[in-house]
């Protein structure tokens, strides 16, 4: 028991004198190497911090826990935040909408032009013209978007 005990104080001696040490940092020929030993010339002393300990280690690791649940709390709120906001416009614009009917002659002159829109895109789609019915096709979408903003009621 007591060789147990008379070991342990050795090694924590032993332990304490090598972290003692400490680090040397030498120039030579501008070369910089860095030694457990004092420089024969142009060395300097690094002061090396002890590592942490583990209650450091453990406070850390509970902060840091801590904090990327403060950051997800954080993130489902700003979340929320923005989907009810964006809820709450659509609602106020789907309202606006509804109570501002389109002119009746507005809402024709859009149809007609849609018509013509997809005729020229069947057109296009026989003659092989892939561009054009491509710009004609995204023309058809922005068209059916403002019909839609416009309130004239279902697409055919």
């Amino acid at each position: 028991m007591k060789k147990a005990l008379l070991f342990a104080v050795l090694g924590l001696a032993a332990a304490s004198q090598a972290s003692a040490q400490g680090l040397f940092k030498c120039t030579v020929d501008g070369k910089v190497t860095y030694q457990s030993m004092p420089c024969a010339k142009g060395g300097a002393a690094i002061d090396v911090p002890p590592p942490p300990t583990a209650a450091q280690v453990k406070a850390a690791q509970t902060r840091a826990l801590e904090d990327r649940e403060r950051a997800d709390e954080l993130a489902a709120r700003n979340r929320e935040m923005r989907e009810k906001k964006a809820k709450e416009e659509a609602e106020t614009a789907r309202d606006v909408a509804a109570s501002k009917p389109a002119p009746k002659q507005s809402c024709d002159s859009l149809r007609s032009r849609r018509e013509e829109l997809y005729g020229q895109r069947n057109e296009n789609r026989r003659n092989s013209q892939l561009d054009a019915m491509s710009k004609t096709q995204t023309d058809i979408d922005k068209l059916e978007t403002e019909y839609t903003k416009a309130a004239c009621g279902p697409l055919d």
